[in-house]
């Protein structure tokens, strides 16, 4: 019997080749969120940083300028803020889109590997049945060797 070669191989292969490339786009769209995560805590904590020291400034008292400066900062800590959690909003939703788009390859990739155990699990069947009716092709001979063999001998006594 021939031995076992899944015909879908290379389409396997393909397949597995774009989820490698789609797990590396996903986890480029990862790392960028948490870039963007890392900058909203280091502007948040510029923001209140910034916020403290106005507070400490006016307990002592600074110039009207000064102040100005400050809520200036803070303003634009604020509004930085909020851009950036539009990005991260926006990564997110990029994330769940390319996370869907591994899932379903790596679901028709996994179904090619049960075609591929399935089409296996019939082949082996296939060959046991083959060399049973051969064992029993080689017993069948062997009798009707035999029986022949004992009929020749009782013609010859």
């Amino acid at each position: 019997m021939k031995s076992f070669h899944f015909k879908l191989d290379r389409v396997r292969n393909y397949k597995t080749q774009v989820l490698d490339k789609e797990k590396k786009v996903l986890g480029a769209l990862q790392r960028k969120r948490t870039e963007i995560i890392i900058k909203i805590n280091e502007t948040e904590n510029f923001k209140a940083e910034t916020a403290a020291k106005a507070q400490k400034k006016q307990a002592k008292g600074i110039s009207m300028v000064e102040m100005n400066s400050y809520s200036y900062l803070i303003e634009n800590a604020r509004q930085q803020i909020k851009l950036l959690y539009e990005q991260l909003k926006k990564a997110e939703e990029e994330i769940e889109v390319q996370r869907k788009v591994v899932v379903a390859i790596y679901q028709e990739k996994t179904g090619m590997d049960k075609l591929e155990e399935k089409l296996y699990e019939e082949y082996l069947l296939l060959e046991a049945k083959e060399q049973e009716n051969e064992v029993m092709q080689v017993i069948s001979n062997k009798l009707a060797d035999k029986t022949q063999g004992g009929d020749d001998t009782a013609k010859l006594a």
